[in-house]
């Protein structure tokens, strides 16, 4: 039987250009790399052709290293976005690094990254898709999650595309589920504000000097780690190193991370300091142990062989400034939803042949 070429897409695809306009006929570069999913509801993506795959991670490139186009009325000269230097695999305070990335990103929210048709990719966009992923995500680095997010945004546009077309942007039902999607960008804009409006110099110094200060420190481990892509290669290493070869220089060989030169070796960390799904693991072994099978992450399977344990001495108020912050937004945050219907007049809805409450 003779194989039926597979027809080709509508779209084609292309890295956006220096200068290039909002409403020209650019369109996105996808990346050519199948990503698993998020577990996120917007991340059910249909799989493109391969032929709109043809450009690869050009669009990363541009994002990283040259520079992206501007949405229009903004000025030409693109500097290029400031990569922050990719930490250890499984390590890095979550929050904090996510919000890093953010940071980065909003630097220059109007610079736009890609066109797929008319819809520009900006990287306030890749901003957003990062405040909706899991906070473990930063372990994977900066550009592996703007990565996964643009991988995000060209799917949703996408869709987005052929939904206009279809007319689906005019069914009532889609109309009405668009207007509760506002109100609950509104209700947790509200939220955040309110959160953020809690976090002052004066409150942090409170809560440090009565959280903190004169306490002893937190435990910190020194750990050596392994990832690599296999449960099947983790599991040969795992032999390899109760076989008695130096754990160190399995690392160095094999490991993924970015600790891998140094021989895994990963410092002494405090237990915050560690992806969720590593710390419980890295602070129940004793020095001298290592983890007794393959342990899986969002980065791959790792292995972990704990080198000490120590407890430092009490942080100074910098050091404790990120998680007095968390403490007192998440206080805050909290306070206010409690307190959401203060003032708020509610009645039921009035009967066809009654007139409304006032």
């Amino acid at each position: 039987m003779t194989r039926q070429p597979r027809p080709r897409s509508m779209m084609s695809f292309a890295p956006a250009r220096r200068g290039a306009s909002r409403d020209g006929a650019v369109v996105l570069a996808r990346s050519a790399l199948r990503l698993p999913p998020l577990g996120l509801p917007v991340l059910a993506q249909p799989v493109l052709p391969r032929s709109v795959l043809a450009f690869s991670v050009l669009a990363l490139s541009f994002l990283a290293v040259a520079g992206p186009a501007r949405a229009a009325g903004t000025p030409d000269a693109a500097l290029p976005l400031a990569v922050p230097a990719r930490p250890p695999v499984l390590l890095a305070d979550p929050a904090t690094g996510m919000a890093e990335m953010i940071r980065q990103l909003e630097k220059d929210p109007g610079l736009v990254v890609l066109m797929l048709e008319t819809l520009p990719i900006t990287q306030a966009d890749i901003a957003d898709v990062i405040r909706t992923m899991p906070l473990n995500f930063a372990s994977l680095g900066f550009p592996e999650v703007t990565r996964r997010a643009l991988d995000v945004l060209v799917s949703q546009k996408a869709m987005v595309l052929n939904a206009r077309k279809e007319g689906i942007d005019k069914d009532p039902a889609v109309l009405r589920r668009e207007k509760i999607a506002t109100e609950r960008i509104m209700s947790d804009e509200w939220l955040a504000r309110k959160g953020n409006a809690a976090v002052t110099d004066q409150a942090l110094h409170a809560r440090y000097d009565h959280d903190i200060a004169g306490k002893p420190g937190p435990y910190e481990v020194r750990a050596r780690l392994i990832v690599v892509p296999t449960a099947d290669e983790a599991g040969a290493l795992l032999g390899k190193a109760q076989a008695g070869i130096d754990f160190s220089d399995l690392a160095r060989a094999y490991s993924k991370d970015g600790s891998a030169p140094q021989g895994g070796d990963l410092g002494y960390v405090p237990l915050e300091a560690v992806a969720p799904e590593i710390g419980p693991v890295m602070f129940a072994l004793a020095p001298g142990q290592m983890t007794a099978y393959p342990m899986r992450s969002a980065a791959g399977y790792y292995l972990l062989r704990v080198e000490g344990r120590r407890q430092r001495a009490t942080p100074s108020f910098e050091e404790a400034r990120p998680v007095l912050e968390r403490a007192i937004r998440a206080e805050a945050v909290q306070a206010a939803v409690g307190s959401v219907l203060d003032g708020i007049k509610m009645a039921p809805a009035p009967k066809k042949d009654e007139p409304a409450q006032k």
